[in-house]
């Protein structure tokens, strides 16, 4: 008995009891059943695909699967625990496998790489995937992305070219109202995915207004744990209405047109930075390509860099609304962009677009247009070109000061002891509640003293010293 006990343990599981639906249609896998493999869903490689309507080779002397749908292909090797799609590498909680001589592949992974949405419904044991949106005849195919001026934050509309909507934060609470009156003058009703690229006001503040006037399918949040009322909210108000509801990860995709590759290029891990923790996409059409940063900053630039420097994109929204803490030289190089588009108030007391930034875009010869000067900044693009609503300019940027910037040091130090909770960010390391806790530990004696600060170890130090704004008096 103790021996029929243990072959129970070690065979795998049947998910014999599973059943597969496509667009409504249920799948045939024939003789050969789905296995439950680590609590993931392995199904045959043949029937899988032909349901998914994508074509498959299989290379045996290689291990390899190659599978093409549309503008989509995908590479995957048995037993290895990565995969590619269109080049990039994603990870694998478990791989492609040969069991009995037949091959069996992650269903949800190859599902959700196409661009299909797939759902679980554990009560009845079943996985229904839904195709991407097919291409509309007749239609115009042009994408749509709308970089509203919301003063001093980001809310970015995109309409894709069949028609589905995503929204990329939602400004702040000033301008909630705004962004109501924008999306209903554009004819929508219901928002497809909704990004919070990370957690401050001035990005989920109009959020309430949203919920309150557009059905929600689906969000995407950065996963940065925060306390502040306007989040407490915003994540009560997901739950009461039952909105679909997803941390993004690197590696994972937002299938909202089939016409579109979105990729999360950031983040991999929670970083101890709200600013750095933001959401990063990448979204192609065809051609063209975008970078939507939020607010992130040169240390999860340089994450993204590690994880894949494969980013060039014609567009770029400037990260952190141009602030010399984000737009490294090495991401910018890397993303290459034609056009830069700064998400900035105007008079703003942060100093918003900082000079080192507006020298840098001049220097690499990249064009900027900004809310704050030209409004409402509107690209459109049928996926070989694209167009503005604006003419951004490709002259050295003039930066006007506004009466209510208060001008920072002029020899570029920053005095931890004194400096205001706005200056003290302008500190490499240093976001908002870094600069609260630094409020909170003062007196310092010595910058080395910043190791009190959470999250501010050795490296990040010397990292502040050899920046130089930075001093104890």
């Amino acid at each position: 008995m103790l021996l029929l006990a243990l072959m129970l343990m070690a065979a795998p599981a049947v998910a014999d009891d599973i059943s597969v639906f496509v667009d409504g249609q249920k799948v045939d896998f024939g003789e050969v059943q789905p296995e439950i493999v680590e609590g993931r869903t392995l199904v045959p490689l043949r029937a899988t695909f032909e349901a998914l309507d994508a074509v498959v080779d299989w290379y045996g002397s290689e291990q390899r699967i190659d599978a093409n749908r549309g503008n989509i292909s995908l590479e995957l090797i048995i037993g290895q625990k990565s995969a590619l799609r269109n080049s990039l590498e994603i990870g694998l909680e478990v791989p492609a496998q040969v069991k009995n001589g037949r091959t069996l592949v992650p269903l949800r992974f190859v599902s959700e790489a196409l661009g299909d949405d797939v759902v679980w419904e554990g009560a009845t044991s079943t996985i229904k995937i839904t195709s991407a949106s097919p291409p509309q005849s007749g239609s115009d195919k042009e994408l749509q992305v709308h970089f509203i001026d919301v003063g001093q934050g980001d809310a970015i509309l995109v309409l894709s070219p069949n028609g589905s909507t995503m929204l990329i934060d939602a400004g702040p609470r000033t301008a909630g109202q705004k962004i109501v009156s924008y999306l209903k003058a554009a004819g929508i009703t219901t928002i497809d995915k909704l990004v919070a690229t990370h957690p401050h006001e001035d990005h989920i503040g109009g959020m309430q207004d949203v919920f309150t006037n557009f059905e929600v399918k689906k969000v995407y949040d950065s996963g940065f744990p925060h306390t502040t009322k306007i989040y407490e909210s915003f994540l009560t108000t997901i739950d009461e209405k039952e909105m679909p509801y997803e941390i993004a990860h690197r590696g994972n995709q937002i299938n909202l047109d089939s016409e579109l590759e979105i990729d999360i290029l950031h983040p991999g891990e929670t970083m101890s930075d709200i600013n750095n923790n933001s959401i990063v996409l990448r979204m192609t059409y065809d051609t063209v390509s975008f970078i939507f940063t939020g607010d992130a900053e040169a240390e999860a630039e340089h994450m993204i860099l590690d994880y894949s420097t494969n980013i060039p994109s014609q567009i770029l929204k400037i990260g952190h609304h141009g602030s010399r803490t984000s737009t490294s030289e090495e991401f910018l190089s890397a993303a290459n962009p034609e056009i830069a588009v700064i998400m900035v108030g105007t008079g703003n007391t942060y100093g918003h677009p900082h000079q080192e930034t507006l020298n840098k875009l001049a220097n690499t010869d990249v064009k900027v247009a900004r809310t704050d000067l030209e409004g409402d900044i509107v690209v459109k693009s049928n996926g070989g070109t694209y167009s503005l609503n604006v003419v951004p300019t490709a002259e050295t940027p003039t930066h006007y000061d506004q009466p209510s910037y208060t001008v920072p040091v002029q020899s570029g130090k920053i005095n931890i002891n004194t400096a205001s909770f706005e200056d003290l960010q302008e500190i490499i390391h240093i976001g908002a509640e870094r600069a609260q806790e630094v409020i909170n530990l003062r007196p310092f004696i010595s910058l080395d003293e910043l190791s009190k600060v959470t999250g501010i170890g050795p490296a990040r130090l010397a990292d502040i010293k050899a920046e130089g704004k930075a001093y104890v008096e």
